[in-house]
């Protein structure tokens, strides 16, 4: 899994960023995980779910009432409302017939069309925007809209708008960040975006029609594909004996049940898949191993909005219970709410006879929680708190640690981490213990809590944690230790690629290099490694095979605004200023919104004498962002003001 590619433009080719198309997946879900509560009667059963309903009408409808069964569509109502990022002083507003608009400080302007929404409006709504070129059409890239709809409380900066400045219109909706909201495949808007499949790159060119392609969650996603049982059901096929065609959960061990939960709700500070994993129902035996999550590895009071196991694994009755599983407490087709409190509290009473309760009689659920009580027996109330989540405020959701005595619910300060300077470890529930302990474990551990480390912003430790390691450019390096029993990071392109990001953070260019080169060796068309690769290269003074990087790059990616980048710098380093030129205006074709670009080719332009061609690309800067430096002074040489 990526996080959202850095858009590395022109004067910032190499910068370093962790969000920097890195491998590790964010875990700031902008939305919950299912949808809005429609009643049967009045919402359209999906094609999705018509074959299931067939003989499975009640629990299709009251599925429908769920989440899950509403996680991304298109907009029903569009947006409105309007907020200032404090730290840019950006402002952003809904304004009618689906326009967005960012108003920079300097009088810039951008402006984006709102394509759909992630999110089912139980907690929150993100919109999804699509970036338009100079022209007002969709470029078919798509946007997290730094703006949500908290319910209840109306419009609300995004979670990755509040940290520092915040990213505008730069969070790139991917198709790791639709994962969990659907299991189709993600759609590319051409051919020439590249036919690898492991790759989308750019990769936020899905379509300004994607959240209208994409289904929703439905049986498949805890079920896995149910097309096969529907044939043998209703006789299109016959088997012998108990076959159904899928898997009952609950014939599964309860590890492998929580695997199935886990894939959406194991976010963790950060997660990467290894090997290959189930997009949807029961997952391989050895999931945990295969898409290791990284937790804090101490437990803090506040909690993340999408971590319930990593929370519920914090628990003593967890910890007691090995056969305890998500369905042990929730009713798996029905969203909590409708579920009901005293549920829950029958849940907690199959294990925990009410007469058991340890509370005083003369204290009551309000002197424990601060609220009054939402059930006879106050199992829930008492012993789940529900509380603002650290990375989205403004909302209210149960922390799944379930304790003796809780904290009273808090309103905290927004941060991106749970525990921003502790020690991170690899979530476990016991299955990985053999093989951790381990010299083979141990690398594996080591290089993952590295990864996690950078994530975190803490580059030394991750370097430090990498040292032991082969070499990068060695053979050993991309060979698994002896004895492994763990899904190797060694033949993981995306390793490769982060541990360049940690070396090159940490000054060490040659080192950088050669593990970029050992994630191409295994993956040549990933598209972060060659674009770093290239940038290396550059830097080096190899112009040569900087553009050979580009040219490779166009040729898998052709849609990518990254090559073009490449090659206008290498081209300008080799002092031909047309070829460049040339460059840079595919670039800005590519990634229209970005001043930089547009004022660099207008400065290029300016050098070749196209007065009239350098205007035209100034003006698009100013209007991005008139305040940029010596951009007033570019228009005037260019006979423009």
């Amino acid at each position: 899994m990526r996080l959202p590619p850095h858009r590395l433009t022109p004067p910032r080719l190499r910068a370093l960023a962790l969000l920097a198309a890195a491998s590790f997946a964010l875990t700031a879900c902008g939305g919950d995980t299912g949808g809005a509560r429609p009643t049967a009667g009045s919402v359209a059963v999906p094609a999705a779910l018509t074959e299931c309903a067939q003989c499975h009408a009640a629990i299709v409808n009251e599925f429908l009432r769920h989440g899950m069964s509403a996680s991304l569509g298109p907009v029903l109502t569009f947006p409105h409302g309007a907020a200032v990022q404090p730290v840019s002083g950006r402002r952003y507003a809904f304004g009618a017939g689906g326009q967005f608009t960012l108003l920079e400080p300097d009088g810039g302007r951008q402006r984006q069309l709102v394509v759909g929404r992630i999110g089912a409006g139980i907690f929150d709504t993100s919109w999804v925007g699509a970036q338009l070129d100079p022209q007002g059409m969709p470029t078919g890239r798509l946007t997290f809209l730094p703006v949500e709809t908290i319910t209840g409380a109306g419009a609300s900066l995004a979670p990755f708008e509040l940290a520092g400045a915040g990213a505008g219109l730069r969070q790139p909706v991917t198709p790791e960040c639709l994962q969990c909201h659907t299991l189709d495949a993600p759609p590319r808007v051409s051919a020439g975006n590249g036919t690898d499949p492991r790759h989308t790159y750019p990769s936020d060119l899905l379509g300004a029609d994607a959240l209208q392609r994409l289904s929703p969650l439905s049986c498949t996603a805890c079920h896995g594909p149910t097309t096969r049982h529907a044939d043998l059901m209703t006789e299109r096929v016959h088997a012998d004996g108990d076959d159904l065609g899928l898997t009952r959960l609950r014939d599964l061990p309860p590890a492998r049940q929580r695997d199935v939960c886990a894939r959406c709700h194991l976010q963790g500070e950060a997660h990467m898949e290894l090997a290959p994993v189930s997009p949807g129902g029961p997952q391989p035996a050895d999931f945990l191993a295969r898409r290791p999550a990284l937790v804090p590895a101490r437990a803090t009071d506040d909690f993340r909005f999408v971590g319930q196991l990593e929370r519920l694994a914090l628990s003593a009755c967890f910890r007691g219970a090995p056969e305890m599983t998500c369905t042990s407490c929730h009713q798996p087709h029905s969203g909590a709410a409708r579920q009901g409190v005293a549920s829950f509290d029958a849940a907690c009473a199959r294990c925990h006879p009410t007469g058991a309760c340890s509370r005083d009689p003369a204290l009551a659920v309000r002197d424990v929680t601060g609220e009054a009580a939402r059930s006879a027996d106050g199992c829930v109330d008492c012993h789940v708190r529900r509380s603002q989540p650290f990375d989205l405020p403004r909302l209210r959701t149960a922390d799944h640690f379930i304790r003796r005595r809780i904290p009273l619910p808090a309103a905290v300060p927004f941060r991106e981490h749970a525990d921003p300077d502790g020690p991170l470890q690899v979530f476990d529930d016991g299955r990985l213990q053999a093989a951790l302990a381990t010299d083979a474990g141990r690398r594996w551990d080591a290089g993952l809590r590295a990864l996690g480390a950078l994530r975190l912003g803490r580059p030394a430790e991750a370097a430090a944690l990498l040292h032991d390691l082969p070499p990068p450019g060695s053979a050993e390096a991309r060979t698994p230790p002896r004895g492994a029993a763990l899904p190797p990071l060694e033949t993981c392109a995306d390793f490769h690629h982060l541990r360049g990001l940690v070396l090159e953070a940490a000054g060490e260019s040659a080192a950088a290099l050669a593990a970029y080169a050992d994630a191409l060796a295994l993956d040549e068309r990933h598209p972060e490694a060659r674009v770093n690769h290239g940038g290396l290269l550059l830097h080096q003074g190899d112009m040569n095979g900087a553009l050979q990087d580009a040219a490779l790059l166009l040729s898998f990616y052709p849609r990518s605004e990254q090559a073009w980048n490449l090659r206008a710098l290498a081209a300008a380093r080799a002092g031909d200023a047309g070829a460049a030129a040339a460059a840079l205006a595919a670039s800005a074709e590519r990634d229209p919104d970005n001043p930089a670009t547009w004022q660099q080719l207008g400065r290029l332009l300016l050098a070749l004498g196209r007065k009239q061609d350098a205007l035209a690309a100034l003006r698009v800067a100013a209007e991005l962002s008139p305040g940029r430096e010596g951009l007033a002074a570019d228009l005037a040489a260019a006979g423009g003001s």
